[in-house]
């Protein structure tokens, strides 16, 4: 049977006391959301978070990562993929830390890699419309790229759909954004390229009333995050994402939950 250690990652060395850029640095240039510190006897210290520290100015570059740590979710090595997933949708991040039976920290592991394990064990039911989130983040077409990439940043989502008014033209995520040296350039230098230059299109969807399971069979087909729900006629109703699905899975200790009721912050 597959444990955490078998999905895991290695991570960068960060201490509390080290400079808040040197994990900024990190986090701009991974896919991880959050970047788990350590102690120095080994132990795991926290967490800091993207939304945190990226936009931190020159002037507080002498910070240190102390100043942004957060408790973090974390397993053991040897613990199943559903206790992963648990620690996951309770602290709604996008990793858990992995320590040692000694209590080390050791690396992390993401929930793009937990996704495809736990969706070939269980077959959720239920329909998109029940746990879909029903009010959206996007951007638009002529939106610049820094713009877009600081929208996604502070919002916590790992990709936007591209809409004008209100209907889907592509999406747009932050690996999209990281992974290409030359649009980082562009971000960084805060140039007015716009996103519709390096949206994907066309937009992977789906509908209120297709299963959630015919939702995460899409999303790891095409390699993504988040699906726009979008209505007959085009306009876009809502958003679903791998963290959503978590509340249609079976779970140790965890309640059975449709989503449909909370909301995201425009």
């Amino acid at each position: 049977m597959m444990v955490v250690s078998d999905l895991m990652r290695e991570i960068p060395v960060l201490y509390p006391d080290d400079l808040i850029t040197k994990a900024r640095k990190h986090l701009r240039e991974d896919s991880f959301r959050e970047i788990f510190v350590r102690n120095r006897d080994g132990s795991l210290a926290g967490s800091v978070d993207l939304s945190d520290v990226i936009l931190v100015n020159e002037t507080k570059s002498n910070l240190e990562i102390q100043t942004f740590l957060r408790e973090a979710p974390s397993v053991q090595s040897g613990d199943s993929i559903e206790d992963a997933l648990v620690q996951i949708r309770n602290a709604q991040t996008d990793s858990v830390a992995v320590c040692s039976h000694a209590g080390e920290l050791i690396g992390a592991v993401q929930l793009a890699a937990l996704f495809p394990v736990i969706m070939s064990r269980q077959h959720p039911e239920g329909l998109v419309d029940d746990y879909m989130t029903r009010q959206v983040v996007t951007c638009h077409p002529d939106d610049p790229l820094h713009a877009v990439y600081s929208k996604i940043t502070e919002s916590g989502y790992d990709a936007l759909p591209v809409e004008e008014e209100n209907r889907i033209l592509g999406m747009i995520s932050r690996k999209d954004l990281i992974t290409h040296g030359h649009i980082r350039r562009s971000i960084e230098a805060k140039h007015r390229t716009p996103v519709e230059y390096v949206m994907v299109t066309p937009a992977i969807i789906t509908f209120r009333n297709d299963t959630i399971g015919d939702a995460a069979q899409a999303m790891m087909q095409y390699d993504v995050s988040r699906l726009p729900v979008i209505e007959p006629d085009g306009q876009i109703a809502g958003i679903v994402s791998r963290q959503d699905i978590l509340n249609a899975l079976e779970l140790p200790g965890v309640v059975h939950a449709q989503k449909s009721e909370e909301y995201e912050t425009s």
